[in-house]
């Protein structure tokens, strides 16, 4: 009996294997044929330099786009090379252009927006390729001809100039039709124009009085809790906060290691010994002082014992004499060789010239920087608090740690970063407790972890106490100041100069003044809150003073003596000049709006901090 059941527990023990490993069999196999990799293959590691949306950017396509910006920049310029810190700042401007005009791209897509082959073959007719325009053998008489450039349309040596330029068209001019579609809004009311244009341009003669609550030294005495949160709940709205985060932030920036500095020296020693012997041709050859190197690194008469030059050059000049080369000296920003031009009669100046080697970061160290970060990166993956693992991890790796505290996501800024969109749009679709990936900026790479996450709304009282007591105490003064400004505009309407006023209340600082002829886009001293100041004037009537008139931080008493209202006839004559502005201001203002929907629907993951 035990036997039977042991016979059938094994025959199905036998499928059970069999079915696994007949599964197994095909996967290992399935996975041969396919070379499939059980190591899920990261977007970088093939190629791949951003994800915007479903598209994906490649370094191709990004290192061509980097390319051609960098030699316009040398063709405006004249020059040769640009320093590394421009080529960077280069790079990191044409990541963002490409990811704008693939997002427009995209939105060109979904809405079904390209162009015909029969429209492209038009423009590419009608419209020479700024290469060809650009060619002096299409030029007849020093002017372009167009007969000429119809001879070489079906031309197969430029096919490839063709080929290059059908693509631009087709990327860019639907971009532009489906720009131009969105930002035509509304027309411009005349009506409106026309009120605005008033609003600036009429002038007033005026007095004020500005009484800035702060300035009141009274404060409330014996406040309870109880009633800090009477006040909290009867001004919850006073209190609500934009979505925050908080962050955990390592910043490493992309120094010149050791490396750096040896392979620097080797150059900085064949400068030297060229210096001894040819001057001239040493500046031109080695100075990066772009400044004095046209003028064979001149930079004019010092004081022996100037305080300005570094003390390791002004202990060598104490004997130096005429003609004599100096150094090289290591400083901060690079190597300097120094040569004594001439010396005065005295012996107490010199007249100095130099030669400029920096020290810059390579490839290698930027690499070595980086790959620094990853392997912090992944130790601290492996630890369960990650908090605690973040902090105890940079200090083996020998990175600062910064926290940012709760801070605005609606600002675009980001504490010790900066403005940067693709931290951004991480911090939005991460959750509290995930790691960055390597974040890649011109001047230093970063990693962050998310410590906090909150959606805007009114915090708990707890959590803005504090906040809680400064206005509960602002209010406070808020209604000693509008008290005090009714007694300033009793004596005012009863005659007492404005100009007496601060002294007859030494212990605030009032801010009074009188202007005759100012618009709203004049400079008045003591004004805050001006928009709201001549929106007062408009209202008011002339010759009586009026308020006090409440602001965010402080009131005012008004005085209008007079106004000189400005004409319509001028405003119907400036119409039309007027009228692109406004447009191009207005579509400006949407666009910048629309930009923020834009990242939204089409977000971004950045991959250059592991590429670059």
């Amino acid at each position: 009996m035990a036997i039977r059941k042991f016979r059938e527990s094994f025959k199905w023990l036998i499928w059970l294997v069999a079915i696994a490993f007949v599964a197994w069999l095909g996967l290992e196999l399935g996975a041969n044929i396919l070379n499939f990799n059980w190591t899920r293959v990261k977007p970088w590691q093939e190629g791949i330099v951003a994800e915007i949306g479903k598209y994906q950017l490649t370094v191709q396509e990004y290192d061509a786009a980097v390319q051609k910006a960098i030699a316009e920049t040398l063709a405006v310029r004249g020059v040769e090379a640009l320093p590394p810190e421009e080529e960077e700042a280069i790079r990191d401007a044409v990541f963002y252009q490409l990811v704008d005009m693939i997002r427009w791209k995209q939105l060109a897509n979904k809405y079904g927006i390209k162009l015909s082959d029969k429209t492209v073959l038009t423009l590419v007719a009608l419209f020479p390729p700024p290469e060809i325009m650009r060619d002096t053998l299409f030029n007849k008489d020093g002017k372009f001809n167009y007969q000429l450039y119809l001879q070489v349309l079906n031309d197969k040596r430029y096919a490839p100039i063709f080929a290059a330029y059908e693509r631009e068209l087709r990327t860019q001019i639907p971009v532009e039709i489906t720009r131009a579609l969105f930002v035509k809004v509304p027309s411009i009311s005349r009506y409106e124009m026309w009120k605005r244009y008033e609003a600036e341009n009429t002038k007033y003669g005026f007095s004020f009085v500005n009484l800035v609550y702060n300035q009141i030294k009274d404060t409330p005495t014996g406040v309870s809790e109880e009633k800090l949160k009477e006040f909290y709940e009867k001004h919850r709205d006073d209190f609500k906060k934009p979505p925050r985060a908080d962050l955990y932030i390592v910043r490493v920036d992309k120094v010149p290691l050791k490396a750096d500095s040896l392979q620097a020296k080797e150059l900085v020693d064949n400068a030297l010994e060229e210096a001894k012997t040819n001057w001239e041709g040493a500046v031109k050859a080695y100075s990066e002082d772009t400044r004095t190197k046209e003028k064979a690194g001149e930079l004019g008469w010092f004081a022996k014992d100037d305080p300005n030059l570094p003390p390791e050059i002004r202990s060598a000049l104490s004997q130096a004499d005429t003609g004599v080369v100096l150094g090289p000296f290591l400083f901060p920003f690079g190597w300097d060789i120094v040569k004594v031009l001439e010396v005065d009669s005295t012996g107490d100046s010199v007249k100095l010239a130099h030669i400029l080697i920096t020290v810059k970061t390579s490839y290698q160290s930027k690499q070595e920087i980086r790959d620094s970060l990853l392997r912090f990166l992944e130790e601290v993956e492996k630890g369960k608090d990650k908090k605690a693992k973040f902090v105890e991890l940079a200090k083996k790796y020998g990175f600062r740690v910064d926290s940012t505290g709760l801070f605005s996501l609606a600002d675009g800024f980001i504490p010790f970063v900066g403005p940067d969109r693709a931290l951004l749009s991480w911090i939005k679709r991460a959750k509290v407790g995930e790691l960055s990936p390597v974040v890649y900026r011109p001047q230093f790479y970063l990693v962050a972890l998310l410590l906090d996450k909150r959606k805007a709304g009114v915090p708990p009282y707890e959590e803005v106490k504090e906040e809680v007591k400064r206005k509960y105490v602002l209010d406070y003064k808020r209604r000693k100041g509008l008290k005090l400004l009714e007694e300033i505009k009793a004596k005012l309407s009863a005659g007492t100069p404005i100009d007496s006023i601060p002294a007859l209340y030494p212990d605030i600082r009032l801010s009074v003044g009188s202007e005759d002829s100012a618009s709203s886009n004049a400079f008045v001293r003591g004004l805050v809150a001006k928009d709201l100041f001549f929106s007062l004037l408009r209202k008011v009537k002339s010759g009586s003073w009026q308020g006090p008139y409440d602001y965010e931080t402080g009131a005012y008493l008004v005085l209008k003596r007079y106004e000189v209202p400005v004409s319509k006839e001028e405003f119907d004559k400036k119409f039309q000049t007027l009228l692109p502005q406004e447009q191009q201001q207005v579509a400006m203002k949407f666009i910048g709006g629309f930009a923020k929907e834009l990242e939204d629907l089409f977000p971004l993951k950045d991959y250059r901090g592991y590429i670059y």
